[in-house]
């Protein structure tokens, strides 16, 4: 049988009608995933599936009992907030090792120059280089600040943003790719050309380079690990089968990273009701019972030696309190069926065990309606002896009652005394 996972995906930018959404993914046998996929065409941002296992539309966000649940997050700006995942920090940058081999935009060629045969006039010309690359080197500081400093600010991080970082991705790598054929070209011109730079030129030119050089590593490594992060994290896959719970409950937070203060005003919770399975709950309230003690009182007869019995009429139900257990169905609605099994007090402390069929009404707080059979033990009127009879009751007159193991039925309003019982989703 597959294995279904369903991925809960929470837009962290400006919310709108596709925030918080969620689609299922099945794990074939060949471990391939199917998932619902949209894309969008048109000026008018027409859905078009193209691939669906099943979509569901309930009042809340379900998972079916066998299913797994994860999360994933989208649209984040890690440049400016820490994201947490029940008090879990969460990280959407990328393992930056071997970034910059990447080949973006119209620059990529030049990273894969190979290493030049280097001539006498461009060693001497390596000092008046090494110069106006440090002034490159020093602008390029500049925009990168700048780069930060306006997506820094921003609640997330758009298209424009990678755009722009390519861009000045392909300029920093550049830049360092001229430190390292600079640095080359010196280290080669050193031994191959002695007499053509002199010495305080030659020891400048040295330290220049490696100045250069070390700066272009710099920043090409503080770009990559600051600027080159996923636009999307998935948490590992939840298993939550077997459980006596009624959902999955997370939250997401986020930590503004200049006074590491947290938002209030983002903080949410979300819950993931379960649906399928057998849940079970214990609720107490009141109930009516038909099974209940018969009283009966005796009036003279037409012999003066004979009293007659009479039963009173004490209505047809009587007044109960008492404790069900309630087994049900788990499924995605206000109301729910469920089974109840449990012990109900009369109004005469008599014990009655109550069996029947409920509703439940609520998800958070709820009440169970319910009704069904009684059985225990109640006084009935010793066989011999009927009502409206007349009988010899002897000196005390006491009527001759027996205690009998009777079945009967109930009607029971309760409150479910379990909360709703859910897990954090880490």
């Amino acid at each position: 049988m597959a294995q279904h996972t369903k991925v809960l995906k929470v837009d962290l930018s400006s919310p709108d009608k596709d925030a918080v959404t969620f689609r299922e993914e099945e794990n074939t046998k060949d471990n391939s995933k199917v998932d619902c996929k949209e894309s969008y065409t048109g000026k008018g941002k027409e859905k078009e599936k193209e691939k669906c296992t099943k979509t569901e539309s309930h009042r809340w966000l379900s998972v079916r009992s066998g299913d797994l649940i994860a999360m994933k997050l989208v649209n984040g700006n890690p440049l400016k907030y820490n994201y947490r995942v029940n008090g879990a920090p969460v990280t959407l940058f990328m393992n930056t090792e071997g970034i910059n081999a990447l080949k973006i935009g119209a620059e990529e060629k030049a990273a894969e120059v190979p290493k030049e045969e280097y001539d006498e006039p461009t060693y001497k010309e390596l000092p008046a280089k090494n110069i106006e690359l440090k002034e490159n080197l020093e602008k390029l500081d500049l925009s990168i600040d700048k780069f930060e400093l306006i997506y820094s600010n921003k609640e997330s991080l758009g298209n424009d943003f990678f755009k722009e970082r390519d861009l000045l991705f392909d300029l920093v790598k550049n830049l360092h790719y001229e430190a390292e054929k600079y640095k080359s070209c010196f280290e080669t011109g050193e031994k191959k050309y002695p007499k053509s730079l002199s010495d305080d030129a030659r020891e400048k030119a040295r330290v220049d380079v490696k100045f250069n050089f070390d700066k272009a590593t710099v920043i090409l490594k503080n770009f990559e690990g600051k600027f080159f992060f996923s636009n999307e994290v998935y948490t590992l896959p939840m298993e939550h089968q077997g459980k006596n719970i009624d959902a999955i409950e997370f939250t997401v937070k986020r930590i503004n990273k200049t006074n590491n203060s947290e938002d209030e005003n983002f903080s949410s919770k979300y819950k993931v009701w379960i649906t399928g399975g057998l849940k079970i709950d214990i609720s107490a309230g009141i109930f009516l019972t038909s099974l209940f003690d018969d009283v009966y009182e005796t009036k003279d007869g037409t012999d003066a030696a004979k009293k007659m019995i009479l039963k009173k009429n004490a209505g047809k139900y009587d007044f109960a309190v008492g404790s069900t257990i309630n087994t049900g169905f788990r499924i995605n609605s206000w109301v729910q069926p469920n089974l109840n099994f449990g012990f109900i007090f009369t109004q005469n402390q008599k014990f009655q065990l109550a069996l029947g069929l409920g509703l439940v009404l609520g998800k958070e707080e709820r009440w169970i309606l319910s009704g069904g059979l009684t059985m225990g033990v109640v006084d009935r009127l010793r066989d011999g002896y009927g009502d409206g009879g007349q009988y010899s009751l002897g000196a005390d007159g006491q009527i001759p009652m027996v205690k009998q193991f009777k079945f009967g039925h109930f009607f029971g309003i309760t409150y479910n005394l379990s909360k709703v019982n859910t897990i954090s989703f880490k």
